[in-house]
């Protein structure tokens, strides 16, 4: 009885403690509520202040976890990952479909392995065609994913997995609401997919945009529906073709890296018994977040996140040093309020408290601002077409990883931001600052010298941020100088696909040649030419080649190449000079022999020291028809803008057949004002044809293989920059400003004892050199540290580049001296009389 006594009356004071504890943290929260509610003025800064450096955060983390973090709504998405293959000096790329199979019926460290095909497609109903996104998928690809329908039934067990079966379709989400509005009654109706008839058999579950991180997928169709329409079936028998995206469930307890080592085995046996193809073919296994959207991102995209987390990172301690200015220069007025609360028997871990609960609540201010900004950022940046029409599509949400981010990122920044005050402001000396009747301690010199060093941190931090932005700047006008080896001023490309409605070939042809003779008759237009893509368009043909009369070696690979199928006018479009033989006629038909122009790398690489004019090559397999060079090309860049150039051929258009074309005009000028009229012929030939991808040849370069990352790049880093220029300057020009107010008295006995306004206004310029030059100094030397981690991300210019260094450091020196202008000249016209009287 007398433990449970004890016991009982433990927990009753347990309980009290509890119960203070809430009360006074209560009480804490409603003072602080009422402080900054009185200072309308400085919360609003303050919470701006920190709103703009969460935002950025928010932003940046956003994107990150979208492309790092965030785990597929798929069943076992922490053991999921993608199977990729990698030759030597180039980058993991998707599997080909027999390679596909292989690994999967070979391999015994997965539970299961599927992937898809990525496609461009038209889907046609109601007499209206799109060009839409779609995924040809195995059976297996929505159990193993553990995705059900929300309207109809998904692909079934066995359907559609041999070539030229499996005539259905399951329709996106989110695209059957766009297209169909939602109706439940386009279950089990035909529609058409590239001319093939194909029945609607269900619709995807909501919130499941595809397994590609950047773009949704409006539609899924059987494997064995690949190239149906084209009445071919390489893709389900060539090694060379990489299209096959393939994703992986590990066993339990089987990490990648065990699985990596077991596929290697198989990797070995393929490359004996299919050595022409997989000889030196190595197989790579990655967390399916490690690999998005691409297996070839997964060197890169953890360092750019990394980079920008880190930079996003240096401008919100820059906004918490700022805050944290603020609130010591608040510190003076308030240090009586601080005394007498310690007078009365407040302990100081109680001030610091109070205090922190003040500088918390400006953070959870600007967290929320920061928030809904940063999201705002990412919504805004889901407008952005790499992809010619098609948005990205990043799906951010406020989920409990932003969540836990903007919470944490909130509550750091109240930490940091009012920390340093609060240890300040309450161990203030209480009988000292009674006796100065609450007007502050003027000239505490150790109060102004912390003021001064977190001014100069954030000047460091801001020339860290500026110095990143100017390397990218730098990079994107290297990237923009680089010789593309056409001219794409006054280019106007116009995507156009007859399949869409159902044209055969006989008729796309006929069709073609009248649109053409129109565009070429059109006002302004100088020349017109078809082309099956653009250069660094985002989608390409390829093929791999075998040069007549050249045996390739045991051990060695058929080379690759890319191709395009163009009119006889291309070259005149594009300005690319045929430097050797000619460029095609009209009399290069169908009927006539197979000819193709190369470039000059594939003439050099094929034919070293010879002449190419009249070789034969084949891109249609080691057996295939030869075609025979009529001419070389000068190189062009179509792959990348930094890609080195490699093969490079053209065939005419007569002589291999696709639906898809570009349309291409020259004009005499800005070619914007040719679109109306040209669409118009267009719809005149076929009012229900839809036209895509309708911009000028400089505005696609902007896409995701043209100057798209490089753009990103710089604006995200130029704006963090600006950003941390703006705080920074604040910073300095709330200091000189304080310094001024609390130097009143010093300058009015100076200026009483004869100084000249010139030696007033070199009193507050050295303060201004101190804490601009020291910081400049500070961030400099960081930033050289710092900046080699750039090197990779970087074009043509190095890491110390002395031109960046000098135009950032120029441009926050003079930037802060502009701004501290004004406390300056105030300082110089102190009234003596007034600024004694004063004291």
């Amino acid at each position: 009885m007398l433990d449970s006594g004890i016991s009982s009356r433990g927990k009753m004071a347990g309980a009290v403690g509890r119960g203070n504890t809430m009360e006074t943290l209560w009480q804490d929260i409603r003072f602080a509520v009422r402080v900054l509610i009185k200072s309308p003025g400085f919360t609003i800064v303050a919470v701006v202040t920190l709103a703009l450096g969460i935002g950025a955060n928010t932003a940046i983390f956003s994107v990150a976890n979208v492309l790092l973090f965030r785990p597929l709504p798929v069943k076992d998405a922490d053991r999921l990952v993608v199977v990729a293959v990698q030759r030597p000096q180039s980058d993991p790329n998707p599997l080909s479909y027999p390679d596909y199979l292989d690994y999967r019926q070979q391999s015994d460290v997965f539970t299961d392995m599927t992937g898809y095909n990525l496609d461009l497609i038209g889907l046609s109903a109601s007499g209206h065609a799109d060009r839409i996104i779609a995924g040809y998928v195995p059976s297996n690809f929505f159990p193993m994913l553990g995705l059900r329908p929300a309207a109809g039934r998904l692909i079934e067990a066995g359907e559609g997995d041999l070539p030229k079966t499996g005539p259905v379709v399951v329709l996106g989400y989110d695209y059957w609401q766009r297209r169909f509005s939602g109706d439940p009654s386009v279950i089990g109706r035909s529609v058409s997919v590239d001319g093939q008839s194909v029945t609607v058999v269900g619709v995807v579950e909501k919130g499941f945009l595809g397994p590609y991180s950047v773009i949704e997928m409006d539609a899924y169709l059987p494997i064995g529906m690949t190239g149906a329409g084209q009445n071919s079936t390489t893709f389900f028998t060539s090694r060379n073709s990489s299209n096959m995206r393939v994703l992986a469930t590990l066993k339990p307890g089987v990490t990648a890296g065990q699985a990596q080592v077991a596929l290697g085995v198989i990797a070995q046996r393929l490359a004996e018994q299919y050595p022409e193809d997989e000889k030196g073919q190595i197989v790579r296994v990655f967390p399916e977040m490690a690999a998005r959207p691409e297996p070839s991102a997964a060197g890169v995209m953890p360092l750019v996140a990394t980079v920008f987390l880190s930079l996003v990172g240096l401008v919100l301690l820059v906004a918490c040093v700022n805050v944290a200015n603020l609130l010591l220069a608040r510190a003076a007025a308030r240090q009586q309020e601080m005394a007498i609360r310690a007078a009365l028997g407040a302990r100081r871990i109680r001030l610091i408290r109070q205090l922190l609960t003040e500088s918390i609540l400006l953070a959870i201010g600007g967290g929320t601002g920061g928030a809904l900004l940063g999201l705002w950022v990412c919504h805004a940046l889901e407008g952005l077409r790499p992809l010619g029409d098609f948005p990205i599509r990043l799906g951010v949400t406020f989920d409990w990883r932003v969540f836990g981010f903007v919470a944490g990122a909130s509550a750091l920044s109240g930490i940091i931001a009012g920390l340093v005050p609060a240890l300040r402001i309450s161990r203030a000396n209480l009988n000292e600052t009674l006796r100065e009747g609450g007007r502050g301690l003027i000239g505490d010199g150790s109060r102004q010298r912390l003021r001064s060093a977190l001014v100069v941190t954030q000047v460091a931090g801001s020339i860290i941020v500026l110095v990143a932005a100017g390397l990218f700047a730098r990079s994107l006008s290297n990237a923009e100088s680089v010789d593309l080896g056409f001219d794409a001023r006054n280019v106007l490309n116009i995507g156009i696909d007859p399949g869409l409605q159902g044209y055969d070939q006989p008729r796309s042809e006929v069709f073609f040649r009248e649109l053409l003779r129109r565009a070429k008759a059109t006002p302004g237009v100088e020349s017109a030419s078809l082309a099956f893509n653009y250069p660094m368009a985002y989608y390409s043909d390829g093929a791999s080649i075998y040069a007549e009369g050249q045996a390739l070696a045991q051990d060695d690979r058929a080379p690759g190449a890319g191709y395009n199928c163009i009119s006889p006018d291309y070259f005149t479009v594009m300005r690319i000079p045929v430097v050797e033989g000619r460029a095609f006629t009209d009399a290069d038909t169908s009927a006539s022999q197979a000819v193709a122009i190369i470039n000059q790398t594939m003439a050099r690489r094929l034919w070293p020291s010879q002449d190419a004019i009249g070789r034969g090559f084949s891109y249609n397999g080691q057996t295939g028809p030869m075609v025979n060079v009529v001419g070389v090309a000068r190189d062009a860049k179509y792959q990348g803008i930094l890609d080195p150039i490699g093969n490079y051929f053209y065939v005419p258009q007569t002589q291999n057949y696709k639906s898809t074309h570009v349309l291409q005009v020259r004009g005499s000028g800005p070619v914007e004002s040719l679109i109306p009229t040209l669409e118009a012929e267009i719809r005149e030939l076929d009012p229900n044809l839809p036209v895509f991808d309708v911009m000028s040849m400089e505005r696609s370069l902007g896409g995701a293989n043209g100057f798209f990352l490089y753009k990103m790049g710089a604006a995200f880093a130029a704006t963090l920059g600006g950003l941390g220029l703006i705080l920074a300057v604040i910073g300095v020009y709330g200091v000189v400003s304080y310094n001024v107010s609390q130097r009143r008295h010093e300058i009015g006995i100076r200026m009483a004892l004869g100084a000249s306004p010139g030696v007033v206004f070199g009193l507050v310029l050295r303060l201004i050199v101190f804490l601009v030059g020291g910081g400049v100094l500070l961030g400099s030397l960081a930033a050289l540290g710092v900046s080699r981690f750039l090197s990779s991300l970087l074009v043509g210019v190095a890491t110390w580049d002395p031109l960046t260094y000098a135009s950032v450091d120029a441009l926050l020196i003079l930037v802060a001296l502009v701004a501290c202008y004004l406390p300056a000249r105030r300082a110089t016209r102190v009234d003596p009389s007034t600024a004694l009287r004063y004291e």
